[in-house]
């Protein structure tokens, strides 16, 4: 199975005539990081959900994703001249279990986790705290009714 990262990477944003119509409304002197902003942004909104923070926590963790690239291509390379008919399968990425269980929620599981108590996969945790201050009484008088004029 191929990783989300591995297929964003893959994906040829130079011979899309929607990306490079976009990039030349945006500006023509692209910063790199600006650049990949842009990419993550098109690709999120017309291929499939990807966020910048989790490409660059990929980018930037040791090459698992390389390695499943190369056993992909050593396995077809074997096919060849293997005869024996074994299909190889090759292990999943954290990324790519998690990615999986997240996308296999139902409306139903959901709704039974948030009775529980569980946490959602998925979801970002707000830090909301409360202010603690006394609420004010509003400053504007109240606007007049069209038949009070």
């Amino acid at each position: 199975m191929e990783s989300l990262y591995t297929r964003f990477e893959s994906y040829d944003f130079s011979s899309d005539a929607r990306f490079q119509e976009g990039l030349k409304k945006v500006s023509t002197s692209a910063v790199q990081e600006d650049l990949l902003k842009l990419k993550i942004f098109f690709y999120n909104r017309f291929v499939e959900p990807i966020h910048l923070s989790g490409y660059k926590d990929w980018c930037a963790r040791p090459d698992q994703s390389h390695l499943v690239a190369e056993e992909i291509r050593s396995v077809q390379d074997d096919v060849g001249t293997n005869d024996s008919g074994k299909v190889l399968l090759l292990p999943q990425t954290d990324m790519e279990t998690e990615t999986a269980q997240n996308a296999q929620l139902t409306f139903a599981e959901v709704f039974r986790m948030i009775q529980a108590g569980e946490e959602i996969p998925g979801l970002q945790k707000l830090d909301i705290k409360p202010c603690n201050q006394l609420p004010t009484s509003s400053q504007m008088p109240r606007k007049l009714k069209p038949w009070e004029k």
